[in-house]
């Protein structure tokens, strides 16, 4: 459990960044930095999230969490979870679903993307800390016109204009349930929370040249995919493609979720 802590800054190169900076000196769990303008938002293996200024949230959360390392990739899960209860609620009568691993979509159009990082020493989780980008006010004039039509917010959605602080508070009091829960029970409950939401079950994808159906969410939020000769294959970090061309490469990898060791 932890008591939500949110700190609004005008502005940050990266949320993440201000949130590690935080945790490396001590910052208990459940601050959480929010940045007005992020100049370098990142999303998952590097990717940049676009964002104009002030209109979205920009949210990054500090976890001290006691699990095995190997268990650590389930909270970005948890907070998809999160994001999507408390988006039913502002978006209402839309349903918000999940893509693996960490997107959050309304409409089959992404509204928002989680990044998980942290440290381990000794084999131990010293912090994680999951970062938001939520398009809720932005427009689809905000958007750069290849994205239109993948992309949605809160207010195209509704019509309506959303307080960055109250979404943020009513997204962390959300999160705090859920790992609380996470603690009594474990990372079991998890893969099944998630699989309600998840739009892509049973449909064709595809990764490294190598084609199947996404049959399932393992244990420790892996992919599991049934490749055309039966065999399964299980995928713990990286983009699928849905339903598209794969190149000719065969080679799946197997990453490591992103978590430093110091």
């Amino acid at each position: 459990m932890f008591d939500p802590i949110l700190k609004i800054i005008e502005i940050a190169e990266s949320t993440q960044d201000e949130a590690r900076k935080l945790a490396l000196s001590g910052s208990p769990a459940g601050t959480s930095i929010v940045a007005i303008v992020q100049t370098e938002g990142r999303g998952r293996c590097g990717s940049k999230w676009f964002s104009p200024p002030g209109k979205n949230l920009a949210m990054s959360v500090i976890l001290r969490p006691k699990l095995e390392p190997r268990d650590a990739p389930m909270l970005g899960m948890l907070f998809s979870i999160a994001v999507a209860d408390i988006l039913d609620k502002l978006c209402h009568p839309f349903r918000t679903s999940v893509k693996w691993p960490n997107d959050v979509l309304v409409q089959d159009k992404k509204i928002a993307g989680i990044l998980s990082e942290g440290q381990i020493t000794n084999g131990c989780v010293d912090f994680v800390v999951l970062g938001l980008g939520l398009n809720l006010n932005s427009l689809e004039e905000d958007f750069p016109l290849n994205l239109t039509e993948s992309l949605t917010s809160c207010s195209i959605l509704t019509g309506l204009t959303f307080n960055l602080r109250e979404v943020g508070m009513s997204i962390l009091i959300r999160l705090r349930e859920l790992t609380g829960r996470f603690e009594i029970e474990g990372a079991g409950f998890v893969p099944r929370l998630w699989q309600r939401r998840w739009l892509h079950k049973d449909q064709r994808i595809c990764r490294d040249g190598v084609e199947g159906t996404a049959i399932g969410i393992d244990d420790d939020g892996a992919l599991l995919v049934e490749t055309p000769d039966g065999s399964w294959v299980k995928i713990s970090s990286g983009e699928v493609c849905l339903q598209r061309p794969c190149p000719a490469k065969k080679v799946f990898n197997r990453d490591l979720p992103c978590i430093e060791k110091s």
